[in-house]
């Protein structure tokens, strides 16, 4: 248990929020009334998918390099795209 613990990552992290958030908010959906409803909680289920791809990509990184150089190169990517959102909303002024 101890050693689950120590390997989580960044992407890991944000994954299961995101599907644990992504689960309850299509199930919310499906059980309207609507048919787009419906279809948009559908819609919300197969998006789903790609995380998944990214948290079984973290989990073979993490145990093949360890979790500090996974969580290191998660740290600048995540950098990277805060930057160029930063500087996005400084061009669009």
């Amino acid at each position: 248990m101890n050693k689950f613990l120590k390997n989580w990552t960044l992407f890991f992290v944000f994954g299961i929020l995101s599907i644990l958030g992504g689960i309850i908010y299509a199930v919310i959906l499906i059980n309207g009334y609507s048919a787009p409803d419906k279809l948009m909680g559908i819609y919300v289920l197969f998006c789903l998918i790609p995380v998944l791809v990214v948290i079984l990509i973290d989990r073979f990184l993490v145990k093949k390099f360890g979790n500090q150089k996974v969580n290191k190169v998660q740290f600048y990517f995540l950098g990277f795209i805060i930057f160029l959102l930063v500087l996005r909303t400084i061009v669009d002024l």
